[in-house]
């Protein structure tokens, strides 16, 4: 399979037409996929000046939630699924990553993160244009769930409610594991 027909492939699940069983077997592609999303997420902490134990612990909560997605895929006995799930589920992170980043580049994140941190709290002053940004920022976020809840009802031939507690868990397990790095880190 060309890059290409990996493009077409993709352009067909982010637009629900196809399933994650519809890529090819690309072990390469897939840990290319999980190291673009670790590069773009920490240009998004970078960004808003999260302290290197925060990335590490996103960094890690990202490696725990695939971990429990190839737990999850093998309790099943559709462990042979696993690259195939995860590079859908990480080509649409990065996809959606590097449209936060994109649009996100155009708001004062930074000086919106001082105002919410700060004692007291200020709430930001935000412009029409800023606005419009954060809610199209919102619709891309939405959509990426959704179309993560669509892979794992195909991967896992689960009902959508099923796919959607075994996102709520991968989020949860990835939430977890972030903060006991961070936390490791913090400590150190």
């Amino acid at each position: 399979m060309t890059l290409r027909e990996f493009f077409a492939s993709l352009r067909d699940i982010c637009l629900f037409r196809s399933g994650p069983d519809d890529l090819p077997y690309a072990p390469r592609v897939l840990i290319a996929l999980l190291v673009a999303g670790a590069a773009v997420e920490a240009l998004m902490g970078s960004r808003t000046g999260a302290a290197a134990g925060a990335l590490a612990g996103a960094v890690v909560g990202g490696f725990a939630a695939v971990g429990m997605l190839w737990l999850l895929l093998r309790s099943r006995g559709k462990a042979e699924r696993f690259v195939q799930t995860t590079t859908a589920l990480a080509a649409v992170y990065l996809l959606s990553g590097v449209v936060r980043y994109l649009l996100g580049g155009l708001l004062p994140l930074r000086a919106w993160l001082e105002g919410w941190l700060a004692r007291p709290p200020r709430m930001p002053e935000v412009t029409g244009g800023q606005a419009l940004l954060v809610c199209v920022i919102a619709a891309v976020e939405i959509w990426q769930l959704v179309v993560w809840i669509r892979i794992l009802r195909r991967s896992l031939e689960v009902p959508v409610a099923g796919s959607v507690l075994i996102l709520m868990l991968l989020v949860l397990v990835s939430v977890i594991a972030g903060a006991l790095v961070t936390g490791a880190a913090g400590a150190a």
